[in-house]
C-alpha cells in the first residue's frame, strides 16, 4: 500500500484514502447492524429458532450468550409469548451465580401459573432439584424432587419422572445413603435404555455412571464390573462429541475398579487419562477425588511424600471452598498420620483442626446421617488428640515456644468468648422462638379493623350522650357548643374512612414500594397534616409505621418461603422497600432484636429438624 501511494499523484492518493475511508465505514455498519436487526426485527416463531441455534453454539461465550438470552426474552416479553419468555429465564438460570438463579425462577414460577402445560411445570420442579442440589441445599434439593416425583407420576410423564430419579439418587448420594440411591439411579436406568433416542440414551448412560460410582463406594467389585461393561456399549450409540465425553467419566470408574482390585498402575493409567476431560469441564470434585486416589496409589507404593503432594490439592481445596465430599474426608487421616510419622506437630495439628472441621460441616449438612457421623468420625477422640498435641508442642520450649504461649492466650479468650457466645446463643434463641411464635399465632392481626371498630363504638356512644343530653330541658344547649358536636362527630367520620384507607393500604402492601406522607394524603383525599395526627394517634410517626409494616411482612414471608432466605440481605431490600441492606438490619434489629442473618439461619436449622 506504502509503495502504490509512492508512485501516486498527490490528488489520487487523497482520494484512494477518502474511499478507503468509506470502505471502512461501511465494513463497520454491516458488522454492527445485523445483530439488532437479526434480534428485533424479526416477529415470526422462527426467530426464536434463530436465536436459540446462536445461544446453543458451544464456542459462543458467557458473556454473549447472557446477551442473546436477553433479546430472546424482551422479544418474548414484548409478544406476551409467556412460554418462550420462561425457556429465556430457565437458560439464563445456568449461567448466572445461585441467588440471581433463584430469582430467576421465582420470574418462572409466575409464567408457570398462566402457562397450561404439566410437562412444563414438571421441568420447573426438575430445574429447582437441580439448582438446589448443585448448590449443595440438600435438604431443599430433596423436597423439590419429591414433588416432582409426585406431580410426574400423576400426570404420567415418564421422562421427567425418571429425570428427578438421578437427582434423588445423587443427594441419597451425596449423605451417604447408598442402598436408596441405588433404588433411584437403577430405576432411571432401566426405563431410559427402552427407547433409542439421542436424549434417553445420554441419561441412560448418565444413570449408568450414577450406579458406577456408588458400586464402587460400596466396594462391589463384581456389580460395578457389569456395570462398566453396559456402560462401554451404551456410549457407543451416542454421537461423537459426546463420547469422548462419557468416556472420560468412564475411565474414572475404571480407575476406581482397578483400585479396588489393588491393580494400582492401571488405576493410575486410568486415572490420569480421565483427569484433563474432567479438569476441563470444571467438575473440581471428581478431580480432587483423582487426585486422592493418585495419593493413595503413591502412599501404597510407599511413596509418601508425593502422595501428601496431591492431598495437599485437596487441602488447598477445602481451604478455598469451606467444603468437601465425605469420600474425601480420608485425605486428613492420611496426613495427620505423615505428620505424626515425620515428628511434625504443627501440621499435624492444622490437620487436625481441619478433620474437625469437616466433621462438623458433615453433621451441619447432611442432618440426615448425623448420628453415623458422631459415631464413625469419633469427634471426641479427635478433640482427645489435638488436646494430647497442645501438651506436646507447649514442651517444646525451643522451637514453639514463642508461638504456643500465643496460642496458649488465644484458646483462653476463645474459651472465654465461647462462654459468652454460649448465653448469647441462648438468649438470641429464646427471642427467636418468641417471635415465632408470635408469627405463626398473629401472622396477620387486624390492628387497622380493631382501631375502626373500637372508634365505631365511641361514636356510637357519643351520639347516645347527645340524644341523651338534648331530652333533659333543665341543661340550656348554646349554639357554639352544638356547632362543637356536629365538628365532632363529622371528625369521627373522617377518622372512619381514613382508618379504612390504611387498612386497604395495608392489604394492598402499598408499604413495600417508596411512599411519602404527602403522596399518601392525597391518594386517601385528605391533607398531610390530618393523615399525620391520625397516624401519630393511631400507629406511632409514619416511618415507623411504614417500617413496622414491612418488617412484619418480612417476617411472614421468610417463615413461609424458604426461596427468598437464599436470597442476599441487599436483594431484600429491594424487594421489601428498604433504601439499603444496612436500614432493613437496622430496622429488623429495632423491631426484633435480632439480625435477617440470624433470623433466617434458625429458620434453615428449624426446617431441617422438621425434615428429618
Amino acid at each position: 500500500m506504502v509503495i502504490f501511494l509512492y508512485f501516486c499523484t498527490e490528488k489520487k492518493c487523497l482520494l484512494l484514502m477518502i474511499s478507503l475511508k468509506r470502505i471502512l465505514l461501511l465494513t463497520l455498519l454491516l458488522t454492527i447492524l445485523p445483530l439488532p436487526i437479526s434480534s428485533f426485527a424479526q416477529t415470526t416463531s422462527d426467530s426464536y429458532e434463530q436465536l436459540l441455534s446462536i445461544i446453543q453454539s458451544d464456542t459462543l461465550s458467557r458473556e454473549k450468550k447472557l446477551h442473546y438470552l436477553e433479546v430472546y426474552y424482551r422479544k418474548a416479553q414484548i409478544e406476551k409469548n409467556g412460554l418462550e419468555a420462561y425457556r429465556a429465564l430457565e437458560k439464563k438460570s445456568y449461567l448466572v451465580p445461585f441467588n440471581e438463579a433463584v430469582v430467576l425462577l421465582q420470574k418462572m414460577e409466575l409464567l408457570i401459573d398462566k402457562i397450561s402445560n404439566d410437562s412444563l411445570k414438571g421441568y420447573f420442579l426438575n430445574r429447582n432439584t437441580g439448582l438446589y442440589y448443585t448448590n449443595r441445599w440438600f435438604d431443599s434439593a430433596l423436597n423439590y424432587a419429591i414433588k416432582s416425583e409426585v406431580f410426574n407420576e400423576e400426570i404420567n410423564n415418564k421422562y421427567n419422572l425418571n429425570s428427578v430419579r438421578i437427582d434423588i439418587g445423587n443427594i441419597y448420594y451425596h449423605t451417604r445413603n447408598y442402598e436408596k440411591a441405588l433404588n433411584y439411579f437403577t430405576k432411571a436406568k432401566e426405563y431410559y435404555k427402552t427407547v433409542k433416542d439421542e436424549n434417553y440414551q445420554r441419561s441412560y448412560v448418565i444413570a449408568l455412571y450414577s450406579l458406577g460410582k456408588t458400586y464402587w463406594q460400596l466396594e462391589d467389585v463384581e456389580q460395578l464390573k457389569a456395570n462398566i461393561s453396559e456402560s462401554e456399549d451404551a456410549i457407543k450409540l451416542l454421537q461423537p462429541k459426546h463420547q469422548k465425553f462419557e468416556t472420560a467419566y468412564l475411565n474414572y470408574i475404571k480407575g476406581g475398579l482397578a483400585y479396588l482390585q489393588n491393580e494400582y498402575g492401571t488405576a493410575k493409567s486410568y486415572f490420569e487419562t480421565a483427569l484433563p476431560i474432567i479438569k476441563q469441564n470444571g467438575d473440581f470434585t471428581n478431580e480432587h477425588v483423582i487426585y486422592l486416589y493418585l495419593g493413595k496409589i503413591a502412599w501404597n507404593l510407599n511413596q509418601k511424600a508425593t502422595a501428601v503432594t496431591y492431598f495437599n490439592k485437596i487441602d488447598q481445596l477445602f481451604q478455598e471452598k469451606k467444603f468437601l465430599n465425605y469420600e474425601l474426608r480420608e485425605t486428613y487421616e492420611y496426613l495427620i498420620t505423615y505428620y505424626k510419622e515425620t515428628e511434625q506437630p504443627k501440621l499435624q495439628f492444622e490437620a487436625t483442626e481441619r478433620l474437625i472441621a469437616l466433621n462438623r460441616q458433615f453433621e451441619k449438612e447432611q442432618h440426615n446421617i448425623t448420628k453415623t457421623l458422631h459415631n464413625e468420625l469419633d469427634t471426641k477422640k479427635l478433640e482427645t488428640e489435638r488436646e494430647q498435641l497442645h501438651k506436646q508442642l507447649r514442651n517444646n520450649k525451643n522451637t514453639y515456644g514463642f508461638w504456643l504461649s500465643l496460642l496458649g492466650a488465644g484458646l483462653l479468650v476463645v474459651i472465654g468468648y465461647s462462654i459468652w457466645q454460649d448465653k448469647e446463643k441462648k438468649k438470641f434463641k429464646t427471642k427467636f422462638e418468641g417471635l415465632l411464635q408470635k408469627i405463626q399465632s398473629e401472622r396477620k392481626p387486624e390492628m387497622v379493623l380493631q382501631d375502626a371498630n373500637e372508634k365505631e363504638i365511641n361514636l356510637e356512644e357519643e351520639i347516645k350522650l347527645k340524644e341523651g343530653t338534648e331530652n333533659q330541658p333543665e341543661i340550656d344547649v348554646t349554639r357554639e357548643a352544638s356547632i362543637q358536636d356536629n365538628k365532632s362527630v363529622a371528625l369521627k367520620a373522617t377518622e372512619k374512612r381514613l382508618l379504612r384507607e390504611l387498612e386497604r393500604f395495608e392489604k394492598e402492601k402499598g408499604f413495600l414500594t417508596t411512599v411519602k406522607l404527602d403522596d399518601l394524603a392525597k391518594d386517601f383525599g385528605t391533607n398531610r397534616n390530618t393523615l399525620s395526627a391520625l397516624i401519630n394517634e393511631h400507629k406511632g410517626n409514619f416511618n415507623s409505621y411504614i417500617n413496622k409494616l414491612r418488617i412484619n411482612q418480612f417476617l411472614g414471608d421468610l417463615t413461609d418461603q424458604p426461596e427468598i432466605r437464599k436470597l442476599t440481605i441487599t436483594e431484600l431490600a429491594e424487594i421489601y422497600g428498604f433504601a439499603n441492606a444496612k436500614t432493613l438490619t437496622n430496622q429488623f434489629k429495632a423491631e426484633t432484636e435480632l439480625t435477617p442473618s440470624y433470623f433466617i439461619k434458625e429458620l434453615e436449622l428449624r426446617d431441617l429438624k422438621n425434615n428429618k
